[in-house]
């Protein structure tokens, strides 16, 4: 009788609504008889301020670096993209005091920030430019373009740029405020950016397609010389399927065409995040697609996994954010932010986390 009696009383202990009474009853535990600061709204609010707290003096740790390094003059002073090729490699501080990513955040009209998507996009735009792929007549196919600010900035090197993204009676639950954060983009109208590219001629290039990735039609294969995606193919449902979107992409690329992709990679060799709505890219995972790629006769440049040593490599931004991550890379026109946004690295779930960029190039 006992016994039922304790196992009456543990399933009730147990259930939602027990529990839900245990947390009434902690957080009713009132400090000193204050009745305004309960003992776990207290501790939840310590958090939150320490939180805010490390961001803070992250920022602050970037903006000193950028005026240390003289970014605003040297921004000034870069005229002309360098000619330098990248290895596939991850984000650095390094990087984001190099002539290239200043050169192409002003050709974005873009401020200066230590931060991963803009580095992303100057990554992409400088291995396309160095390998010769944005001049007048070549042909360019953007997957899961957004609206970010490379089909203009492509256009305007004389590039005629296919910009894809997905129907959107095909997005998910949780996927459609994409559209709101500029992640979407369901018109050439959103895609297309007079402030990077002001030539109406050459913005006349750029076209728009409905495109899966999980699922690219067989009429896009062989027909351009580049492609590229901003980390999108994270975001298929798989490790896999990211994978066979690089392999499928290949497909739609002519003799001698390169494709520059950039996705999230976790920085632990341990656990990590797949079949999840992100999901989180690793070294043996990279060092396995490498390995593929170069037994199918693709060439992929030297895998760079070093995730850099200076101090902004060591920072790993925290959430919350209290600025649209999604938009800020292509939102940030006019001006020097001088890093207050520090952004290389984040936290993502427990996962320590930042952007790799992978240049493949087809053979001939």
């Amino acid at each position: 009788m006992q016994l039922d009696q304790l196992r009456n009383e543990l399933q009730a202990r147990a259930s939602f609504e027990g529990i839900d009474k245990a947390l009434l009853t902690l957080t009713q535990k009132s400090l000193k008889g204050g009745t305004n600061h309960h003992h776990l709204g207290r501790r939840l609010s310590d958090y939150e301020v320490a939180i805010q707290n490390i961001k803070q003096l992250g920022y602050y740790v970037g903006l000193e670096e950028a005026k240390r390094s003289g970014v605003a003059e040297k921004m000034i002073a870069v005229d002309h993209p360098p000619t330098t090729k990248l290895d596939s490699k991850l984000c650095t501080q390094d990087d984001c005091e190099s002539d290239w990513y200043y050169f192409w955040l002003k050709e974005m009209c873009s401020g200066f920030t230590y931060h991963r998507k803009l580095w992303e996009f100057c990554y992409i735009a400088q291995n396309l430019y160095a390998h010769g792929a944005l001049q007048e007549g070549k042909k360019g196919l953007a997957f899961g373009c957004g609206q970010e600010p490379l089909p203009s900035l492509f256009a305007k090197y004389g590039a005629s740029v296919l910009a894809t993204d997905l129907d959107p009676s095909q997005l998910k639950d949780g996927q459609e405020g994409w559209a709101e954060t500029g992640q979407h983009a369901d018109s050439l109208a959103k895609v297309l950016n007079a402030d990077i590219c002001p030539d109406p001629a050459k913005l006349a290039r750029i076209s728009h397609k409905f495109v899966d990735m999980n699922r690219i039609p067989s009429e896009l294969d062989d027909s351009f010389d580049f492609c590229w995606s901003a980390c999108a193919l994270e975001h298929l449902g798989s490790l896999d399927l990211g994978v066979e979107f690089i392999l499928a992409s290949l497909k739609c690329l002519k003799p001698g065409g390169i494709a520059v992709h950039t996705t999230e990679y976790n920085l632990d060799e341990g656990e990590t995040i797949d079949h999840e709505p992100t999901v989180l890219y690793q070294k043996k995972h990279l060092l396995e697609l490498s390995s593929r790629l170069t037994e199918l006769g693709y060439i992929v440049s030297p895998l760079q996994l070093d995730g850099g040593g200076r101090v902004l490599d060591g920072l790993f931004d925290l959430p919350p954010w209290p600025w649209d991550e999604a938009k800020l890379g292509w939102r940030m026109y006019g001006g020097y932010t001088m890093g207050g946004t520090t952004h290389l690295k984040k936290a993502f779930f427990g996962f320590l986390c930042t952007s790799v960029g992978l240049t493949i190039v087809k053979p001939e």
